[in-house]
């Protein structure tokens, strides 16, 4: 009987751990599903560039990286859509005067900003009105003041008028910029902008970790029913390094990612987890060579830099070509006559130098990073072929800007960014009064050049006249052209539904998990 008593115990005992067992197996599954529904209901984007703020006034500039945390949150007016077509955004349609000279823009009715306010024509007219004012000291009003100014016509029409005609006025109002996102006019006036954005875009803002993350929410009332938002959550997670960010990509810390660094990209091409996304853009890297600095204020020196200069070699052996060379910085369809100097011609370069009579030394600042180290490296090499020494000088990112902004400089990398038409970013970099003109470049028939350029009438005058811009930057050099613009991102490949990088811009609005 006890044995009997003591076996039918043991069997209980053992069925109870079964149980217990099943339990929390199931448990286990349970929670394990429940991570995985949640990693799925949350997108991690990798950036490099932590915002300075989403106040057109004072964010001052809205690079890629924090463009594409500003996209998901506020809309513009106009967009390019994921076929390439110019499209309204918080604008229906965009109609111009028969003189060129005033945009009508019929607005969308039914859009409330996030914090539940109507978007009217107030909001675009108090927008541009703002950043045109002088007083206000946008940063890129150089860049856009052919505007005159906004004036309301109704609740739902605005009407946009120019001083000239000014071509890039269509493709101007679409780009990712700060004065193309229309904020809240509620929260401007509030002064609450620029660290907590209010928009009318496909996420709201939730929480910004200076140093760390910013985090954007599923806004459950946009406005465009037709488009898909899949996320409950966004992550922008700021990883300065590229190594870094590509590491974490791998390791599934991040779901998609900004690079331009070619080992990456090609290593990403042979995972079979991860997918690159690549697109052509105009614009591209630059150098600045500082006109008002000896010995850079003799161009036959200028000329013997871009000489030595080699893009080809530099796309081909530091870039793996994940970038291309250009000659103009616009797409020329082959027919614009840059003036460009031979790459890489020493010999020419020599001549140059021995013309001059001494030693030349120039003085290149650059970021202390590996980018930035592998360049002047690179720099050293080739303008040693050529009779030049260069001396380098590593600056953090904050105190690179500033060195060129104070001009205590001689010779520094930038860049033309990729804004559909480059032809503002030129006016500005090389007019002669402009603040922007950071290679102290003065020169008067570069400024006939560059108004020609600016009121041309016509699209296809206002390329020839871009042209003859190019032509004589390239050939009097205050700025180089050190590569042109390709970008990419790397995503894993179950990310789907990426738009194309329009500016380099990373737009996740509206993508999925396969």
């Amino acid at each position: 009987m006890n044995m009997m008593s003591n076996t039918w115990s043991r069997l209980v005992r053992i069925g109870r751990l079964a149980m217990i067992g099943t339990v929390l197996t199931g448990a286990a599954a349970l929670l394990a599903a429940g991570a995985a529904e949640a990693a799925d209901k949350t997108l991690t984007v990798g950036i490099e560039q932590e915002p300075t703020g989403f106040d057109a006034v004072k964010g001052r500039v809205l690079g890629e990286a924090p463009a594409s945390v500003m996209l998901t949150m506020v809309d513009r007016l106009m967009a390019y859509d994921a076929d390439g077509k110019l499209k309204g955004e918080l604008a229906e349609s965009m109609t111009a005067s028969e003189d060129g000279l005033s945009y009508i823009f019929k607005l969308r009715r039914g859009v409330k900003f996030h914090d539940g306010t109507d978007f009217t024509a107030n909001d675009v007219v108090a927008h541009y009105n703002r950043i045109l004012d002088p007083a206000n000291k946008y940063v890129g009003l150089l860049f856009i003041n052919a505007i005159k100014g906004a004036e309301k016509i109704d609740d739902h029409t605005v009407r946009i008028d120019l001083k000239h005609p000014w071509q890039p006025m269509r493709d101007g109002l679409s780009a990712f910029s700060l004065c193309c996102f229309i904020p809240s006019a509620k929260a401007v006036a509030a002064d609450t902008m620029n660290r907590h954005p209010v928009g009318t875009g496909p996420y709201r803002f939730k929480e910004w970790r200076g140093g760390d993350k910013v985090v954007v929410e599923r806004n459950p009332d946009y406005w465009n029913k037709d488009a898909k938002v899949y996320f409950d959550e966004i992550v922008f997670k700021l990883l300065p390094d590229q190594q870094t960010r590509f590491a974490a990509l791998q390791s599934g810390e991040i779901d998609v990612a900004w690079t331009d660094r070619g080992h990456s990209i090609v290593q990403a091409r042979n995972d079979p987890k991860l997918a690159v996304y690549s697109r052509n853009g105009e614009g591209g890297g630059i150098f600045f060579l500082n006109n008002s600095k000896p010995p850079l204020d003799d161009v036959r020196v200028r000329r013997a830099l871009s000489l030595v200069w080699d893009q080809k070699y530099y796309v081909e052996s530091q870039l793996q070509n994940t970038q291309r060379v250009t000659r103009s910085g616009f797409d020329d369809g082959g027919k614009c006559d840059s003036g460009y100097l031979p790459d890489g011609d020493f010999a020419a370069a020599k001549k140059l130098v021995g013309e001059i009579g001494k030693p030349i030394e120039v003085e290149l600042v650059h970021t202390a990073t590996q980018r930035g180290r592998e360049l002047g490296l690179l720099w050293q090499q080739l303008a040693k072929r050529g009779g030049i020494t260069i001396k380098l000088k590593p600056l953090d990112q904050l105190a690179f800007v500033g060195t060129v902004f104070k001009n205590d400089y001689q010779m520094a990398g930038w860049r033309i960014a990729d804004a559909g038409d480059i032809g503002p970013q030129l006016f500005a970099l090389l007019l002669s009064k402009s603040p922007y003109n950071l290679a102290h470049y003065k020169d008067p028939e570069m400024d006939k050049l560059l108004m020609a350029m600016r009121t041309a009438e016509t699209p296809e005058k206002r390329k020839t006249a871009m042209c003859a811009v190019v032509r004589k930057m390239n050939q009097d050099a205050p700025i180089l052209w050190v590569s042109g613009r390709t970008h990419n991102a790397i995503a894993k490949k179950t990310l789907k539904g990426l738009r194309p990088l329009y500016q380099g811009v990373v737009d996740v609005r509206f993508a999925r998990f396969d």
